[in-house]
């Protein structure tokens, strides 16, 4: 178990690492470095303040800070509702959990843990559905062996994967608690798998990149692969009166705008 958190905490190290590195993205920017302070920073109109707890607050164009993780960032200037359009109604399940799954960057992966004698392990993963142009409510995972989850994963790969609207800020706009029902979330269970089709893996890895900049820096040693969630069952509770089960096939069926 000694050796299971030290990789857990070397992979968290790197986490971060790779998270910094991502300013790279954003060199070009011309308020990034310009401002070092949110008056200075606001004064330009080209520009936004962006908080965030994890890294230092930093001074962004407006066009780039929309690009920028919203669970970890929260811009002044930048309306959360502007990246996107507005929730569908509550009574509409299938197509609310599209939304929420299209609209979220990460979630919490759950696995039975091979260190921990099959106790349920919850684990941060960033994913995409898709890039910001299309949509197809599947879960794809750029990811390494090394870390924990996979090496559950490899053992028995039945996960579920919770993602909720509260990373995208949406509940705090609306002044929900996280737990509260009217604030979105999704479980997804199902079948982790390796994408070994070229021309899928290529698509879903571009759109990985288009959404999480800073994974085209990650190490190659850690022999990154392209994994997706083949969804089995779908929980969701999003408004008062007890959680909704949706059929995959009627989630998969729809289209968002």
């Amino acid at each position: 178990e000694a050796d299971f958190w030290l990789l857990r905490n070397k992979m968290l190290a790197f986490a971060l690492v790779a998270f910094l590195a991502s300013s790279l993205t954003f060199a070009q920017d011309a308020c990034n470095g310009k401002y070092t302070d949110q008056t200075s920073c606001e004064k330009d109109d080209i520009c936004t303040w962006c908080k965030a707890a994890a890294v230092p607050s930093s001074c962004f164009e407006k066009e780039n800070a929309k690009k920028l993780p919203p669970g970890v960032f929260q811009c002044d200037s930048i309306e959360l509702v502007d990246l996107r359009e507005e929730p569908p109604s509550w009574m509409k399940k299938a197509e609310t959990a599209r939304w929420v799954v299209h609209h979220t960057s990460y979630g919490t992966l759950a696995t039975s843990s091979v260190h921990l004698n099959g106790t349920a392990f919850g684990n941060i993963q960033s994913f995409v559905d898709g890039d910001l142009n299309f949509t197809t409510g599947i879960p794809y995972f750029y990811v390494s062996e090394m870390d924990a989850s996979q090496q559950d994963i490899a053992e028995n790969p039945m996960v579920s994967f919770t993602v909720s609207e509260v990373s995208i800020g949406y509940c705090n706009e609306k002044g929900f608690d996280p737990e509260d029902p009217r604030c979105a979330k999704v479980v997804l269970s199902g079948k982790m798998v390796e994408v070994t089709d070229t021309v899928e893996h290529n698509k879903f890895k571009d759109a990985l990149f288009s959404r999480h900049p800073s994974m085209k820096s990650w190490p190659a040693s850690h022999s990154w692969k392209v994994k997706k969630l083949i969804i089995k069952d779908i929980w969701m509770l999003d408004f008062f009166g007890g959680a909704a089960i949706i059929d995959p096939q009627e989630y998969y069926n729809v289209t968002l705008n």
